[in-house]
């Protein structure tokens, strides 16, 4: 028998997400905006807890490469549907869920404080590459708003100039490292190694599916940021010329109150209640027109982002009036 006849009656190679061998553990996943307001050091007084969350806020680099990590895994989850369509409404939420930890992700990227010069670049660096993205996609509201949400201001044109050969290596060498700080982890590593990395292949797709169906109470994040931004109120009015402890901690509460409003837009709405609690957290975006832009930024990008999740389904509630609402400084 010919090779080519055996190759046509042979077994052909199982594809589609048909051929994923799911995992029968039911691993806690966590979204990153969520592990950020839990990392509060312990002291004596909530003023010095707050304080102390830059010291022990993750790394910008990290937080990116568990983002492109989810990225890459979306991409396998659509290419496998391509080829095997009959799934996609049983598996859907596990893209739901790793889209969310995606978006999560992004946006915590986008709100978290740079701890070192590393930290910054790779801020600045995602942040472009997906204003570059969202222009090329002829979205040049949500590339205007990503640059509001990661900081990035216009850049003055430079005049050029002939860098010597040193330069010029070391510049190289020093981008290669930076690159290898936000590259994510490998996706051929063990479950348990990428598990403790916070990071979820589709092969978790029982774990993703338990996460996505098992949302954060909406109305305990919305009063959980009220109080924070009374708080930063609070102490942002009483800081003094040397009051360093109390200026952090103004700047803690109103970045952890931000992510609060943040989940409460990228999570679906189930319930009525869900939608009272995302209505109270618009009226704070509509309200607060002096916070920050960035802060502001990315918790609208966090709307924009769950009202795709709600409309692709009539298991959710969406706020039609508000569906294409845009808050003051948006864009």
């Amino acid at each position: 028998m010919t090779k080519k006849a055996i190759a046509n009656t042979s077994s052909p190679k199982p594809v589609g997400t048909a051929s994923l061998v799911l995992a029968t553990t039911i691993r806690p996943v966590c979204e990153e905006l969520a592990v950020f307001a839990d990392r509060l050091p312990e002291a004596p007084a909530e003023v010095e807890r707050l304080a102390g969350l830059p010291n022990i806020a993750p790394a910008s680099t990290a937080i990116i490469a568990r983002a492109t990590f989810h990225d890459d895994e979306l991409g396998r989850f659509v290419k496998l549907m391509s080829k095997d369509e009959t799934l996609t409404e049983e598996r859907i939420d596990t893209f739901n869920a790793l889209n969310l930890l995606r978006q999560s992700a992004y946006l915590a990227a986008a709100l978290v404080e740079p701890r070192s010069e590393d930290d910054r670049w790779a801020k600045e660096y995602i942040g472009e590459c997906l204003s570059s993205a969202a222009k090329r996609q002829g979205d040049a509201a949500r590339a205007e708003l990503l640059r509001k949400a990661f900081g990035i201001a216009p850049k003055a044109k430079e005049k050029s100039s002939v860098a010597d050969i040193g330069e010029m290596t070391a510049w190289i060498h020093e981008t290669v490292r930076r690159m290898g700080l936000i590259r994510p982890p490998a996706a051929d590593a063990s479950a348990d190694e990428l598990a403790r990395a916070d990071c979820y292949r589709l092969e978790e797709a029982l774990s993703l599916e338990a996460f996505f169906a098992a949302p954060p109470d909406l109305t305990s994040l919305a009063e959980e940021a009220m109080d924070l931004l009374a708080k930063a109120d609070a102490w942002t009015q009483s800081v003094g010329e040397t009051d360093q402890i109390l200026e952090q901690a103004a700047k803690s509460a109103l970045a952890l109150a931000y992510a609060a409003i943040a989940r409460v837009g990228l999570w679906p709405a189930r319930t009525e209640r869900d939608l009272h609690a995302k209505a109270t957290c618009r009226a704070i975006l509509r309200d607060r027109v002096a916070d920050p832009s960035s802060a502001r930024a990315v918790a609208a990008m966090a709307y924009d982002l769950g009202n795709g999740v709600a409309g692709q389904s009539d298991r959710f509630k969406v706020e039609a009036k508000h569906a294409t609402e845009r808050f003051p400084g948006q864009g």
